[in-house]
């Protein structure tokens, strides 16, 4: 719930390439992924980063500055089955490992 209104887990738009948004909270009560099939790619903004904008660290890991970690964490179970190649995060370069990859190493670095 976001403001008071109930928002789907995903929801696909209407448009070319039919993406399809997937709600992923706990960077922010908002955040979103966005799955774009026609590209094989995964737009993740800051529910996740492949470079730390704190250390400098390089590959997936857990965004910094997350409102409600352990939430952030719950909503990949929402991507893990998602089937792309690339993983695009709001900071960082782009991800050419997959997504069930990018999760796992996600997960790993914050059990540290």
């Amino acid at each position: 719930m976001l403001d008071g209104v109930e928002h789907p887990a995903q929801a696909e738009v209407d448009v070319p390439g039919s993406p399809r948004i997937i709600h992923m909270p706990g960077h922010t009560p908002g955040s979103v992924a966005v799955h774009v099939p026609a590209v094989d790619a995964l737009f993740l903004g800051d529910s996740m980063t492949t470079r730390n904008v704190l250390t400098g660290v390089k590959g997936p890991k857990p965004a910094p500055f997350t409102l409600e970690p352990r939430q952030a964490l719950g909503s990949l179970a929402r991507i893990e089955g998602v089937d792309a190649t690339w993983v695009l995060p709001g900071h960082g370069p782009a991800w050419d490992g997959g997504v069930p990859e990018a999760v796992r190493l996600i997960r790993q670095a914050a059990d540290r």
